[in-house]
């Protein structure tokens, strides 16, 4: 493995901006200084942005029932064109809940992925709600639990492994929906076959009452709890609460929920189901603004890509069409350009959302900071310019909600694991992705 050396740029060091060069050996940082640098790779940066590279902690990559829509190689590939050095698997049918289970889905990665990965247990339910300490032991810290259909776990079953989750120093990621709540729209609303229906089917309310309600059980007992894919202002509101309260809980949003409402659903139809639903302006707004002020840590993509043919059956029937979007290829790029270029959030805001916050909350060591001797992983950013996306060109399904919009942020080059993996904006990876344990703190 060369040297590489980064120069001229901006770094994002500290939580600043530092003009400063870069000296990148044996897969770590190995400088950060004013003093020139020389590596056998040059590579220069002036009036570009060095960042670290950006996590995802939540994509759906390669269950075994559905390679025909993403796999590791495929899915790597396309996080690295964003500027995405890291993503945690997450369960998407098939469960993670044993030995065989967790050890095909490391060996899958290892042979295939091109950056590095880390993998959540799940679901949790009746059915193995009580092998959080048993997993744990293997590595496995952090575990998938639905409030609501399709894999919920029952109240009494949540009580206990939260307690599990303290004991064991691991964490439990909520989908949170009130059950109750989605049962009473899904009959109201069973006969229409508007494109909204799915979205007016799951409002607001039914995310807030289920994180009131994990927020309670995480105190009572001490456990630590992630609220994933948060959509609404009341959500929003529910959080705060939960914090001052006193629970161990953070949350994460999507890039979708930040740039789409139930508006463009009209207009995108079934490319836009996904669980959550979409909701109003107001709740767009309130996600930023908790980005901003730190309310909400995180964002990932929640990345859960289906054809185009289980999207289109939608256009007859919403119900039927699949629930889910593409998005490691664009995380960093839509928070670049809607969010900090718009001026809603700063770029220290950015790189805590998608880089620092997730490494510290979910324990990932030597990753989310440029700091010497964490892994080099580091994206390099021209932020005047504008690429239009084109999801056929880069994802398995051929297509994304973004097709078509020119974007800011995709990196020019990116290093991952102390190799040149994207170059002028082309991808040259190799899969040199290792797995990667999780410690939540």
């Amino acid at each position: 493995m060369g040297s590489i050396a980064v120069k001229g740029g901006k770094v994002y060091a500290e939580g600043y901006l530092v003009e400063a060069n870069l000296l990148v050996e044996d897969g770590k940082i190995k400088a950060i200084t004013k003093e020139d640098v020389k590596g056998d790779i040059n590579v220069k940066a002036e009036g570009r942005l060095v960042l670290p590279g950006a996590i995802d902690v939540h994509a759906h990559i390669n269950d075994p029932g559905y390679l025909y829509r993403e796999d590791f190689e495929s899915a790597s590939k396309a996080a690295l064109i964003g500027g995405m050095t890291t993503f945690v698997e997450m369960p998407l049918v098939k469960d993670i809940d044993d030995e065989a289970s967790f050890k095909e889905r490391k060996e899958m990665g290892e042979r295939a992925s091109y950056i590095d990965f880390g993998i959540h247990a799940g679901f949790m339910r009746e059915k193995n709600y009580n092998r959080i300490e048993e997993l744990s032991k293997m590595g496995l810290k952090t575990f998938k639990v639905f409030t609501c259909r399709p894999f919920r776990a029952p109240d009494e079953q949540i009580i206990r492994m939260l307690e599990a989750s303290r004991k064991t120093g691991s964490m439990l990621l909520f989908h949170a929906e009130d059950e109750a709540i989605l049962d009473y729209y899904f009959e109201k609303y069973s006969d229409r076959r508007d494109q909204l229906c799915v979205h007016d089917a799951r409002p607001a309310e039914a995310e807030a009452l289920a994180i009131e309600k994990v927020a309670t059980y995480a105190k009572l007992t001490g456990g630590k709890a992630h609220i994933v894919h948060l959509s609404s202002k009341l959500g929003v509101e529910a959080i705060i609460s939960a914090k001052k309260s006193g629970a161990d809980i953070s949350s994460e949003t999507c890039p979708h929920y930040l740039v789409f409402t139930k508006k463009d659903a009209e207009k995108l139809g079934p490319y836009l189901k996904m669980a959550p639903s979409l909701k109003e302006e107001k709740d767009r707004l309130a996600l930023w603004e908790a980005l901003e002020k730190g309310y909400v840590e995180i964002v990932t993509t929640d990345h859960a890509p289906g054809t185009k043919e289980e999207k289109n059956v939608g256009y007859s029937d919403p119900w039927k069409a699949w629930g889910g979007v593409p998005g490691v290829a664009t995380m960093f790029p839509v928070l670049f350009t809607y969010g900090y270029i718009k001026g809603l959030i700063s770029l220290s805001s950015l790189v805590k959302a998608v880089s620092v916050n997730p490494a510290r909350r979910f324990g990932i060591a030597g990753k989310g900071f440029i700091a010497v001797g964490n892994d080099a992983d580091i994206i390099i950013v021209d932020p005047n310019k504008e690429i239009k996306f084109d999801g056929s060109k880069v994802y398995k399904v051929g297509w994304s909600p973004y097709d078509g919009m020119s974007m800011r942020g995709f990196p020019e080059h990116v290093i991952a694991g102390g190799e040149i993996a994207v170059q002028d904006y082309q991808f040259v990876g190799k899969t040199t992705g290792k797995f990667i344990y999780q410690k939540p703190s």
